[in-house]
């Protein structure tokens, strides 16, 4: 194989998670030229990596929407003139992209609206981990079974960033540093701003911890209200960092609090120990946290759950027991169990 492209325009958590995948490819061809069409947020996430030779990016949510920048892309991906296509992405349109570029081997998943355009169809493996039923494509390439986690490469500019925003905050190398993301692209998936309040009160008078409240561009509202109901302070940084620089702040946590959610799988990927609150969603989808250290709060027995895939915009039945159950008191005794250990 000369050159392979691999194909994930999801979530940015999605995209984390085929980390491993990539890796597994690069390591059975070291001599192809690897690609990758994603996001621009997955571009910026997978810029330092090395088994990467390099990045297209497909913004087909907004700058590259519509007809006319599909047909675009896929004259791009034909002139380079790939020989196999890997698509872990459940998408028609990834499908498609693959086969009117004409790449004469494409690997995806059976069952999938785009499979009938795969060469080779790989079963998707309901009981298994996202990051697992990926490296069944790299299995399907001739790939050693074998555990690969998550990895996200960072510069030193990104660890000096880091290092840099510690000192202008008055975070000291031993501060018992924890991150709290109380935010998802899914509003059911988000836990009740007064309980993130809570636990980082909690956390600040009896551990003296010092925390960060995390979340991007579009979460000011959300971050800013968690902020307000607590009684002691707290560091905002919303939108402040790109996915890379974010990756260098959460590498430096001691714990890391959040919702099933992009940056829950970027603490993952940087061996962040962390604990994450599930509502809509359960583990046995298979997006759950992926690696060693970590708990999952979550209300055990409601017929409900999971609602769908992702999480609704509101609770199908109106009552959101799955998120309204879970108390501040659950996510602390979590929090110690998983930092003790």
């Amino acid at each position: 194989m000369d050159k392979i492209l691999i194909i994930q325009t999801a979530f940015i958590g999605d995209v984390v998670l085929i980390s491993p995948l990539i890796e597994a490819i690069s390591d059975k061809y070291p001599k192809a030229k690897l690609y990758l069409l994603t996001t621009l947020e997955g571009k910026d996430i997978f810029e330092r990596n090395p088994h990467i030779y390099n990045i297209l990016s497909y913004d087909k949510r907004k700058r590259d929407k519509g007809l006319n920048h599909f047909i675009r892309i896929v004259k791009h991906i034909k002139k380079i003139k790939f020989d196999t296509a890997v698509i872990p992405h459940p998408s028609l349109r990834s499908s498609l992209i693959a086969y009117f570029a004409k790449i004469p081997y494409r690997v995806g998943f059976r069952g999938r609206i785009g499979a009938i355009f795969f060469n080779n169809k790989v079963s998707y493996p309901l009981e298994f981990h996202e990051v697992e039923r990926n490296l069944q494509l790299a299995y399907a390439l001739g790939v050693k079974k074998k555990y690969r986690p998550l990895k996200i490469y960072i510069s030193q500019d990104e660890k000096e960033f880091a290092s840099k925003f510690f000192k202008e905050n008055k975070i000291l190398e031993d501060d018992f540093l924890v991150g709290i993301n109380p935010c998802s692209v899914w509003p059911t998936k988000r836990w009740k701003p007064e309980g993130f309040a809570e636990v980082a009160d909690n956390f600040i008078k009896n551990l003296k911890a010092k925390i960060i409240l995390l979340g991007g561009p579009k979460d000011k509202q959300i971050v800013e209200k968690v902020s307000n109901l607590m009684k002691e302070e707290a560091v905002l940084a919303v939108g402040k960092f790109n996915l890379r620089k974010l990756s260098a702040v959460l590498e430096k946590c001691k714990l890391f609090i959040t919702n099933d959610s992009g940056p829950m799988h970027i603490a993952m990927a940087m061996k962040t120990p962390t604990v994450a609150i599930f509502g809509p969603t359960t583990l046995a989808i298979g997006f759950g946290p992926y690696g060693e250290k970590y708990k999952v709060i979550e209300k055990k027995g409601l017929k409900c759950r999971p609602c769908s895939l992702h999480g609704p915009k509101r609770c199908p039945i109106g009552t959101f027991d799955c998120m309204n159950s879970i108390t501040s008191e659950k996510v602390i005794m979590a929090s110690k169990e998983l930092f003790r250990t």
